[in-house]
């Protein structure tokens, strides 16, 4: 349960940064990837308790999920990064549902962001805050944000 705790306070850390600063560093992506392989490495089993097996067969789902993403200019580095550290922290199944929840938050908090910003009843600060959720084909959403809500959720329906 605390490895569960300490990968959910993890995501969280990116998820902050990503929306905070539309920026999420290497030193929480890659170190923590690092971790989880250093994890792996020394007890044998991943953060959610899975063999060294299950978590190379999820590091290799989540690049051949995102990477094409990322080639297309709709997941940033960071969104990469982290879904192939989840891979190393978790399992296949973890990943999947993590990645179909998140997919399916990012979708409604896009519609509700669009909802909110063209509404005449939302104040201007609030307008400027929820800017950064608006689509656009110039920049990327706080994905990571949603890949916690998926995650989060993940975790409480499968283990």
């Amino acid at each position: 349960m605390l490895y569960k705790l300490c990968l959910l306070g993890w995501f969280a850390l990116c998820a902050y940064q990503d929306l905070t600063r539309l920026r999420v560093s290497n030193w929480l992506t890659l170190g923590g990837a690092l971790a989880a392989l250093l994890f792996l490495l020394f007890t044998g089993h991943t953060l959610t308790g899975f063999a060294p097996l299950a978590a190379g067969v999820a590091a290799l789902l989540a690049a051949l999920l995102s990477v094409p993403g990322y080639w297309l200019g709709k997941l940033g580095a960071a969104d990469v990064k982290l879904l192939i550290a989840l891979g190393l922290a978790s399992d296949p199944l973890t990943v999947l549902y993590t990645l179909a929840l998140a997919c399916l938050f990012c979708v409604a908090l896009m519609f509700a962001s669009k909802l909110l910003i063209d509404s005449d009843k939302v104040p201007a600060n609030c307008k400027s805050k929820l800017a950064p959720l608006r689509p656009s084909k110039f920049k990327s959403f706080p994905f990571i944000f949603a890949l916690f809500a998926g995650l989060l959720t993940t975790l409480t329906i499968l283990h």
